[in-house]
Protein backbone atom coordinates (compact mmCIF):
# COMPACT_ATOMS: atom_id res chain seq x y z
CA UNK A 1 0.00 0.00 0.00
CA UNK A 2 2.77 2.12 0.56
CA UNK A 3 4.73 1.56 -2.69
CA UNK A 4 1.16 2.68 -4.29
CA UNK A 5 1.27 5.27 -2.27
CA UNK A 6 4.52 6.75 -3.18
CA UNK A 7 4.41 5.49 -6.89
CA UNK A 8 1.08 7.96 -7.31
CA UNK A 9 2.29 10.75 -5.57
CA UNK A 10 5.76 10.67 -7.73
CA UNK A 11 3.85 10.56 -11.09
CA UNK A 12 1.15 13.09 -9.91
CA UNK A 13 1.79 16.03 -12.22
CA UNK A 14 2.81 19.71 -10.39
CA UNK A 15 0.64 22.39 -12.31
CA UNK A 16 1.39 25.64 -11.83
CA UNK A 17 -1.00 27.66 -9.75
CA UNK A 18 -1.26 30.31 -12.52
CA UNK A 19 -2.33 28.44 -15.58
CA UNK A 20 -5.68 28.91 -16.44
CA UNK A 21 -6.77 25.56 -15.73
CA UNK A 22 -5.55 24.87 -12.14
CA UNK A 23 -6.24 24.86 -8.90
CA UNK A 24 -4.29 26.27 -5.73
CA UNK A 25 -4.98 25.41 -1.91
CA UNK A 26 -5.64 28.22 0.21
CA UNK A 27 -6.07 27.00 4.25
CA UNK A 28 -8.78 29.21 6.28
CA UNK A 29 -7.30 29.43 9.65
CA UNK A 30 -11.28 29.07 11.13
CA UNK A 31 -11.54 25.50 9.45
CA UNK A 32 -9.25 22.42 8.97
CA UNK A 33 -10.74 21.77 5.09
CA UNK A 34 -8.69 23.10 2.44
CA UNK A 35 -10.67 25.76 -0.40
CA UNK A 36 -9.80 24.77 -3.89
CA UNK A 37 -9.81 28.27 -6.00
CA UNK A 38 -7.99 29.31 -8.84
CA UNK A 39 -6.84 33.04 -9.72
CA UNK A 40 -9.71 33.02 -12.22
CA UNK A 41 -11.86 32.39 -9.53
CA UNK A 42 -10.63 35.12 -7.13
CA UNK A 43 -11.26 37.18 -10.25
CA UNK A 44 -14.83 36.11 -10.89
CA UNK A 45 -15.82 36.40 -7.15
CA UNK A 46 -14.59 40.16 -7.31
CA UNK A 47 -16.66 40.57 -10.23
CA UNK A 48 -19.99 38.56 -9.14
CA UNK A 49 -20.15 40.39 -5.31
CA UNK A 50 -17.89 43.50 -5.42
CA UNK A 51 -19.73 44.48 -2.23
CA UNK A 52 -19.69 41.45 -0.49
CA UNK A 53 -15.88 40.86 -1.48
CA UNK A 54 -12.94 42.12 -0.15
CA UNK A 55 -9.23 42.01 -0.23
CA UNK A 56 -7.02 42.94 2.42
CA UNK A 57 -3.08 44.30 1.72
CA UNK A 58 -1.86 43.89 5.06
CA UNK A 59 2.04 45.29 4.37
CA UNK A 60 3.44 48.37 5.26
CA UNK A 61 2.42 52.00 3.71
CA UNK A 62 5.92 52.50 1.90
CA UNK A 63 5.10 48.90 0.28
CA UNK A 64 1.72 49.97 -0.68
CA UNK A 65 2.97 53.22 -2.13
CA UNK A 66 5.93 51.14 -4.43
CA UNK A 67 2.59 49.37 -5.55
CA UNK A 68 -0.71 47.82 -4.73
CA UNK A 69 -3.92 46.08 -6.36
CA UNK A 70 -6.31 48.61 -7.49
CA UNK A 71 -8.81 46.06 -5.53
CA UNK A 72 -7.13 46.11 -2.45
CA UNK A 73 -7.79 48.36 1.05
CA UNK A 74 -4.34 49.05 2.86
CA UNK A 75 -5.13 47.40 6.59
CA UNK A 76 -1.40 47.14 7.59
CA UNK A 77 -0.69 44.43 10.27
CA UNK A 78 1.12 46.56 12.35
CA UNK A 79 -2.96 48.87 12.58
CA UNK A 80 -4.20 45.64 12.81
CA UNK A 81 -2.56 44.22 15.68
CA UNK A 82 -3.11 47.74 17.74
CA UNK A 83 -6.06 48.57 19.15
CA UNK A 84 -8.84 46.47 21.19
CA UNK A 85 -11.78 44.89 20.12
CA UNK A 86 -14.67 43.34 22.73
CA UNK A 87 -15.92 39.81 22.08
CA UNK A 88 -20.30 41.06 21.93
CA UNK A 89 -20.81 37.01 22.66
CA UNK A 90 -18.45 36.97 25.86
CA UNK A 91 -17.44 40.48 26.65
CA UNK A 92 -13.85 39.63 26.54
CA UNK A 93 -11.51 42.38 25.27
CA UNK A 94 -8.56 41.20 23.34
CA UNK A 95 -5.49 43.04 21.19
CA UNK A 96 -6.74 43.88 17.53
CA UNK A 97 -8.44 46.24 14.94
CA UNK A 98 -11.03 45.27 12.81
CA UNK A 99 -10.26 45.95 9.06
CA UNK A 100 -11.59 49.12 7.40
CA UNK A 101 -13.20 48.92 3.67
CA UNK A 102 -11.47 52.28 2.15
CA UNK A 103 -14.51 52.93 -0.51
CA UNK A 104 -16.43 53.48 3.07
CA UNK A 105 -14.28 54.07 5.54
CA UNK A 106 -15.97 51.76 8.29
CA UNK A 107 -14.88 48.24 9.69
CA UNK A 108 -16.17 45.61 7.16
CA UNK A 109 -18.73 43.54 8.11
CA UNK A 110 -18.19 39.84 9.65
CA UNK A 111 -19.99 37.95 7.19
CA UNK A 112 -18.37 39.34 4.07
CA UNK A 113 -15.80 36.96 2.41
CA UNK A 114 -12.24 38.33 2.63
CA UNK A 115 -8.91 37.68 0.76
CA UNK A 116 -5.48 38.64 2.62
CA UNK A 117 -2.43 38.93 0.82
CA UNK A 118 1.45 40.72 1.67
CA UNK A 119 4.67 40.23 0.12
CA UNK A 120 5.61 36.36 0.63
CA UNK A 121 2.33 35.65 2.68
CA UNK A 122 3.52 35.40 6.47
CA UNK A 123 1.55 38.64 7.25
CA UNK A 124 -1.34 37.64 5.73
CA UNK A 125 -2.04 34.33 7.46
CA UNK A 126 -1.01 36.29 10.69
CA UNK A 127 -4.12 38.35 9.68
CA UNK A 128 -6.01 35.99 9.14
CA UNK A 129 -5.86 34.14 12.26
CA UNK A 130 -6.45 37.65 14.14
CA UNK A 131 -9.92 37.83 11.77
CA UNK A 132 -11.00 34.57 12.37
CA UNK A 133 -10.51 35.06 16.44
CA UNK A 134 -12.56 38.19 15.46
CA UNK A 135 -15.39 36.67 13.91
CA UNK A 136 -15.00 36.69 10.49
CA UNK A 137 -16.26 33.41 8.84
CA UNK A 138 -14.91 33.79 5.55
CA UNK A 139 -11.41 34.47 5.03
CA UNK A 140 -8.88 33.10 2.80
CA UNK A 141 -5.11 34.11 3.60
CA UNK A 142 -3.12 33.57 -0.09
CA UNK A 143 -0.35 32.43 -0.44
CA UNK A 144 1.12 33.95 -3.13
CA UNK A 145 3.13 36.79 -3.16
CA UNK A 146 2.26 39.97 -4.37
CA UNK A 147 4.43 39.84 -7.31
CA UNK A 148 3.06 36.67 -8.34
CA UNK A 149 -0.72 38.20 -7.60
CA UNK A 150 0.63 41.36 -9.99
CA UNK A 151 1.46 39.06 -12.82
CA UNK A 152 -1.83 37.22 -12.38
CA UNK A 153 -3.60 40.26 -13.20
CA UNK A 154 -5.96 39.99 -10.90
CA UNK A 155 -6.25 43.99 -10.77
CA UNK A 156 -4.46 46.80 -12.37
CA UNK A 157 -1.73 47.62 -10.02
CA UNK A 158 -1.22 50.98 -8.73
CA UNK A 159 1.61 53.24 -7.99
CA UNK A 160 1.79 55.24 -5.22
CA UNK A 161 0.82 56.42 -1.55
CA UNK A 162 -2.89 56.21 -0.44
CA UNK A 163 -4.48 59.65 -1.52
CA UNK A 164 -7.65 59.27 0.04
CA UNK A 165 -10.48 56.49 0.68
CA UNK A 166 -10.76 55.87 -3.00
CA UNK A 167 -7.83 56.32 -4.47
Amino acid sequence: MQLLSTILLLTTPIVSAFAPSTTIIARNPSSSNSILFSVADVKTEFKLSPNKTYLLDVREPAEWAEGHLALASPNPLSELTKGTWMNSATGVFSPGSFPIDRKTGVAIMTNRKIYIHCKMGGRAKQAAELLTQMGYKDVTALEETFDQLEAAEICEVVRGEVQDLTD
